[in-house]
């Protein structure tokens, strides 16, 4: 369940609606960006809100789900057209396809904590194809 509300979220191209799948306290950590641990619903939304910006027709795909014990894992594809800028991302024009895996730990039906990981030399790469 809580991977589907966290897609529904980012499906509806909306971070407030991502923010509303943690708890008011919840956090999300980017592992392959070190400065982005985020905290609370507003932090989260706004966050996220950055990447939709950038790529606004963003769809988040999910290959695999799996729930055991208050953890859930589920991979994860992250793509749409990078057209907008975001902080230390200038919009390129260019298809973004990214892969990765999120483990999440519940508290009830929300999140308390994601832990986001992919590949950063990929996404890098992606955006530097482009660069002058």
């Amino acid at each position: 369940m809580s991977a589907e509300l966290l897609t529904r979220g980012w499906n509806a191209r909306r971070g407030e609606a991502v923010s509303e799948s943690f708890t008011a306290d919840g956090r999300r950590i980017e592992v392959a960006r070190p400065g982005a641990r985020l905290e609370g619903r507003e932090a989260i939304a706004a966050h996220t809100q950055a990447y939709i910006g950038a790529v606004p027709d963003c769809v988040l795909d999910v290959r695999f789900a799996r729930s055991m014990n208050g953890i859930t894992l589920f991979e994860w594809t992250f793509r749409g057209t990078h057209t907008g800028d975001a902080p230390g991302f200038p919009a390129t024009g260019r298809t973004i396809h990214l892969d990765g895996v999120s483990v999440l730990e519940m508290d009830g039906d929300l999140i308390a904590e994601e832990r986001v990981y992919w590949d950063a030399a990929t996404l890098f790469g992606l955006l530097e194809e482009v660069a002058p």
